[in-house]
């Protein structure tokens, strides 16, 4: 195993603003919108993926997992891409399995650490 790889996953960036800054041509009132709009609207979708989990509606998993995805690459938040794509395919799969409600909950704990980040970064709130 290398070692530099273990400290790399202490390190990882939660997110990496680069697209979006390219998208807003760098105009910071532009890109604070963009995440005002994503802290908004991310746990929204969270927890409507949670709440259709729970109900066994696997098809509103699938959609809003597809939904969010584009949001989460223009963000670059890469900890969770292999999870997004995974849910997305066990929720079409139409099969409840511990392992999906598992990666349900990576996702949230992750998105969560996103959002408190970037109100940190952007908004200095906790």
């Amino acid at each position: 195993m290398n070692p530099g790889g273990l400290a790399a996953l202490h390190t990882e960036k939660l997110y990496d603003m680069c697209m979006i800054e390219r998208l807003c041509h760098q105009n910071t009132e532009r890109i604070q919108k963009l995440v005002a709009v994503f802290i908004d609207q991310v746990p929204r979708a969270m927890e409507e993926i949670k709440l259709a989990y729970a109900a066994g509606d696997l098809a509103t998993v699938r959609k809003t997992t597809h939904r969010i995805k584009p949001t989460l690459s223009y963000y670059a938040i890469v900890k969770i891409e292999k999870d997004v794509l995974q849910i997305e395919k066990m929720a079409k799969q139409g099969i409840a399995s511990a392992e999906l409600e598992l990666k349900i909950a990576r996702l949230d704990k992750v998105l969560s650490e996103v959002v408190q980040r970037m109100k940190q970064d952007f908004f200095n709130k906790q």
